[in-house]
C-alpha cells in the first residue's frame, strides 16, 4: 500500500468516526427530546429527591440507546460514508492537496479508490450488526420509552390469533421480553371439526420452551383441555402441550410489521417456508431489500463522490449542494421503492409473489448505478 493510500484512508477512517458519532448523537438527541416526558415519568415518584430522578433518567436514557445505537448504525450506514467522504475530499481540495496529487501526475479517480475499497469492507460491519447483533437484541430493542424498567408495560392482550388450524388464540397478557415468553390466561377455541364438534383449551400460563408452549397452571397442574362429544356429553382432559405455528416470532410479526425489520435472514427464511405466516409481505420486502441496501450504500457514495470530486476548489459550494440533492433523490426512490415492494399489482393475494418485491428492490441500483458511473466518468482528472 502507497503512503498516499493511507494517509487517505486514514482521513476517511477518521470523518467516518467523527460522521458517525454527530449523526448518531444527533440521532439519540432528538429522539431524546421528543421522548423526555416518556423517560422522565419512568422516574417520577412523589417525594423523589431531584438529582435522583435525573440519574435515574440518565441510567435508563443509557440502557435504552445503548442497544439502539447498532440499530441507528444500520439506518444510518448509508448516510455517514457520504458525510465522511464528502468532509475528506472537501478537506483535501481546500488545503490544495488535490492540486498537489494532480502536479505529481495522480488522477482524481485513483485518489477516491481507497475510499471505496474502505467503504466496502465497512458494508460487511454493516451487514454483522444486521444478521448476528441485532437478532439476538431484539427484547431490548422492541422496548418503548416508559418500558424501560416496567416489565408489565412491555406487555399486550392477544385478541383472536388465529393459527395454521383455524383455532382463535386469546391470552389476557403475553410477556415477551421475559426471560421465557409467557402467555397468562391462555385460551384457544378449535373450529369445529367432521362432527360439527368445537373445543377449548385453557391454561393459567402458557410458557414457551423454543419448540412449543407449556400449558399449566397455577397450582402446577398441566392445562386443561374440554371437548363436547357425541350426544352431547363434555369431557375434561389434562394437556401439558400446545404445538402450532405460533411462536414468539409471529406474534410480533402479528403484532408489528416493523418487527420484521430486527430479524435476521436466516430466519426470515424459516418463516417464509412455513404454509401460514403472518405479515408475510413484510417478510419478502425486507429480506429482498436487505442486501441490496448494501449496493445502495456504496452507489450513494460513489454519487457523493463524483460530485465533491474536483479540482476547482471555488466550485465546493456548488458540488456540495450537487450531492446533497443527488443523494436526496436516491433515498427518496429507495423508500418510494420499499413501499411499492409491499403492494404487488395483484393485489394483496400476490404477496405469496417473490417477483414484484425482487423487482421494486433492485429498481433504485438499475437506475442509480450507471448514473453514478456516468458521472465519475465525467469528473475532470
Amino acid at each position: 500500500m502507497k503512503i498516499l493510500d493511507r494517509y487517505i484512508i486514514g482521513q476517511f477512517l477518521k470523518n467516518y468516526l467523527l460522521s458517525f458519532c454527530v449523526l448518531v448523537g444527533l440521532y439519540v438527541v432528538l429522539d431524546m427530546v421528543f421522548n423526555f416526558d416518556e423517560l422522565l415519568e419512568a422516574q417520577a415518584q412523589p417525594g423523589r429527591p431531584g438529582i435522583e430522578v435525573v440519574a435515574g433518567m440518565l441510567r435508563d436514557a443509557a440502557d435504552y440507546y445503548g442497544y439502539q445505537v447498532f440499530l441507528y448504525f444500520v439506518q444510518l450506514s448509508g448516510i455517514i460514508p457520504v458525510v465522511a467522504s464528502a468532509f475528506t475530499l472537501m478537506r483535501l481540495s481546500h488545503n490544495n492537496e488535490l492540486s498537489a496529487m494532480m502536479s505529481a501526475g495522480v488522477p482524481l479517480l485513483r485518489v477516491a479508490a481507497p475510499m471505496i475499497l474502505v467503504a466496502v469492507v465497512l458494508n460487511f460491519l454493516v451487514l454483522a450488526d444486521q444478521e448476528l447483533v441485532i437478532p439476538h437484541m431484539i427484547p431490548k430493542l422492541v422496548r418503548k420509552h416508559d418500558e424501560i424498567r416496567d416489565a408489565e408495560k412491555n406487555s399486550f392482550p392477544i385478541r383472536a390469533m388465529q393459527d395454521s388450524r383455524a383455532g382463535l388464540l386469546v391470552a389476557g397478557r403475553y410477556y415477551p421480553a421475559a426471560t421465557q415468553p409467557t402467555m397468562k390466561g391462555f385460551s384457544l377455541v378449535t373450529p369445529p371439526g367432521p362432527d360439527r364438534k368445537t373445543s377449548l383449551v385453557t391454561a393459567d400460563l402458557a410458557h414457551w420452551d423454543g419448540r412449543r408452549w407449556q400449558l399449566v397452571n397455577q397450582d402446577g397442574s398441566p392445562g386443561t383441555l374440554v371437548r363436547e362429544e357425541a350426544g352431547g356429553r363434555v369431557t375434561k382432559t389434562a394437556l401439558a402441550e400446545y404445538q402450532s405455528n405460533i411462536t414468539p416470532d409471529e406474534i410480533r410479526l402479528y403484532r408489528s410489521g416493523e418487527f420484521v425489520e430486527l430479524l435476521s435472514t436466516q430466519r426470515i427464511n424459516e418463516l417464509l417456508a412455513r404454509p401460514h405466516t403472518f405479515a408475510r409481505a413484510d417478510l419478502v420486502r425486507t429480506k429482498h431489500f436487505r442486501f441490496t441496501q448494501l449496493a445502495v450504500n456504496i452507489i450513494l457514495l460513489l454519487l457523493a463522490i463524483a460530485c465533491i470530486l474536483t479540482r476547482e476548489p471555488q466550485q465546493l459550494r456548488t458540488a456540495a449542494a450537487r450531492c446533497l440533492v443527488l443523494c436526496g433523490v436516491c433515498m427518496t426512490v429507495v423508500f418510494i421503492a420499499q413501499q411499492m415492494a409491499g403492494q404487488p399489482p395483484g393485489g394483496p393475494n400476490a404477496n405469496a409473489n417473490d417477483t414484484w418485491p425482487a423487482l421494486m428492490a433492485w429498481v433504485p441500483i438499475f437506475i442509480f448505478a450507471p448514473l453514478s458511473a456516468w458521472l465519475l466518468d465525467r469528473v475532470k482528472t
